[in-house]
């Protein structure tokens, strides 16, 4: 088991290592840092819905759905966030080889992938059922510690069930997408089926669990079984109160996990072998080369890798979905819109400010250049020996983020004009505060990744979803949208300014902010662009 442990350890650091910011004294830190921090926004998430959720399962006697729901949530977002790691991890490692070839069975080396695997889960799973359990006993469901101590060891066995999830999808889409020539194309639309499966699957809890809490099904939740909600169920009841039933639910959780490996550990060896054997001839055909002026080719470069790179296109790219969508369903939807506003207790709240912070956030979600200079790897030296200025690589790396969101924030903004009915001049602010917001957060992105740069990671998954830098240029967006709505909410409280102006000023900022950070690029960040290695 010693050496178990030892590579289990390795693997550790590594997804650790993975976040690091700086120097070799920071890697365990930055890692413990991000950790920290995704722990954290767990915690305010499920924290705010269990406890809204609680109240009202409290008043209709189902508060025990609390604890059925929220451990389901848990394991689709451990799907969602750790499908594409395990297929990167577990069956795309640079290090597999290495790791083979040493005298350990294939067993231990799977295992110790899944270790770090489990750990993530293990982040999201823990989480978002601890103020699920806060909720249940502050809406009186009882248990004292003894269902403190049961919830910790049901959610301990409940992260197995979201790593071999994420074991199988990530087998799927490595087997599929290397068994075609077109590979970019094959691992697009398996993430886009995977995405649509679990918002799928998520919907339908939702639907379930809200069907319950309106009375429409009279029956007990045991008598509608419709099948995905055994584990949880059992989880449920174990951790309410029964040990028998949370004894059996570990041991059927564990003997699940034991099962997924020993069969993929079985063939492990042949699966990696398989994976690499297909898929890896280039197509060479003689053809016209079309020629085009630099800007045009660098923008065609970061159009390849964007749409080419399926874990930077689906973690980026829901947000441009979003905003056309929704523009598209206030104009179609017309004055319905305000009528469901207001039956969801939202009519009284002020629309321009609502509908400026729905932007504010899909846009924040959007954090392309976050990644784009990172994403270049080893191939960074290409662009940097290239007849082209630090300066004009950055403005186009910027430049094409802005391509990407600004006319969906154009489409977003027209149509909640059109729906929500407001004037011209709410409109346009709209639209500007929107646009300017688009381009600040394109610069932060850039900044971020000049700062903290990650040009050494094993797989695109390791930039896109665990660098400082994407983290950074994220939460920083989000961290500005609330500064605008606070200076929103100063200027109309005080009466200072009405809200159309209100939301001129905030543009005005955000314009006043890109100034600085785009002095900033064109200076400080050129001369760290230049000394990247």
């Amino acid at each position: 088991m010693k050496k178990f442990f030892v590579l289990a350890g390795v693997q550790l650091k590594a997804m650790l290592s993975s976040m690091r910011v700086g120097g070799s004294r920071k890697r365990a830190a930055s890692g413990w840092a991000a950790l920290l921090l995704a722990a954290g926004l767990c915690v305010y998430i499920s924290g705010f819905y269990s406890f809204a959720i609680a109240g009202q399962l409290a008043e209709i006697g189902a508060l025990h759905l609390l604890l059925l729901w929220v451990p389901a949530m848990a394991v689709i977002a451990g799907l969602f966030f750790t499908a594409f790691a395990a297929q990167g991890v577990v069956f795309g490692g640079r290090d597999a080889d290495l790791l083979l070839s040493m005298p350990v069975p294939s067993l231990m080396v799977l295992g110790a992938k899944l270790i770090a695997l489990y750990a993530e889960n293990l982040v999201f799973c823990l989480f978002l059922a601890l103020p699920a359990g806060a909720a249940w006993l502050w809406h009186g469901g009882g248990g004292g510690l003894l269902f403190v101590l049961r919830l910790l060891v049901g959610v301990l066995f409940l992260t197995l069930l979201p790593t071999v999830l994420s074991l199988a999808a990530g087998g799927v889409l490595s087997w599929l997408g290397g068994r075609f020539a077109n590979r970019k194309a094959v691992n697009l639309l398996l993430y886009a089926l995977l995405m649509v499966g679990v918002f799928v699957a998520g919907i339908q809890i939702n639907l379930g669990v809200s069907a319950l809490m309106a009375g429409e099904l009279m029956a007990e939740i045991g008598d509608v079984s419709t099948g995905w909600e055994l584990p949880f169920l059992w989880f449920q009841r174990g951790v309410c109160g029964s040990w028998g039933e949370l004894g059996g639910f570990c041991l059927g959780m564990l003997a699940l996990a034991l099962l997924a490996a020993g069969v993929c550990a079985r063939f492990y060896q042949q699966i990696l072998t398989g994976l690499r054997s297909y898929g890896r001839r280039a197509a060479y055909r003689f053809q016209r080369m079309n020629a085009a002026g630099r800007r045009c080719a660098l923008l065609r470069k970061e159009a390849e890798r964007y749409f080419g790179t399926p874990i930077y296109l689906f973690n980026t790219g829901i947000g441009l979905v979003l905003m056309p969508v929704a523009g598209i369903a206030a104009v179609v939807m017309g004055g319905k819109l305000r009528d469901m506003l207001a039956q969801a207790g939202m009519g009284g709240m002020p629309l321009l400010s609502l509908a400026a912070a729905v932007i504010a956030f899909l846009v924040s979600t959007v954090a392309i250049t976050g990644s784009s200079i990172s994403l270049e790897g080893k191939c960074l030296w290409i662009l940097k020996e290239a007849p082209i200025p630090a300066r004009e690589l950055l403005n186009v790396k910027a430049g094409f983020h802005l391509l990407l969101v600004c006319p969906c924030v154009l489409v977003y903004s027209v149509g909640m004009a059109w729906g929500l009915g407001l004037t011209l001049a709410e409109g346009a602010a709209l639209l500007a505060a929107g646009a300017a917001f688009a381009g600040f957060t394109a610069l932060l992105g850039l900044t971020a990744n000049l700062c903290f740069p990650k040009l050494d990671a094993l797989n695109d998954m390791v930039v896109v979803k665990q660098s400082a830098a994407a983290f950074a240029a994220t939460l920083g967006g989000m961290a500005a949208a609330l500064a605008c709505g606070g200076v929103v909410c100063g200027l109309t409280v005080s009466g200072l300014a009405g809200e159309t102006a209100a939301m001129g000023v905030c543009a005005g900022l955000l314009l006043a902010g890109c100034a600085i950070l785009y002095g900033w690029l064109q200076t400080r960040g050129v001369e760290r662009f230049q000394g990247l290695v």
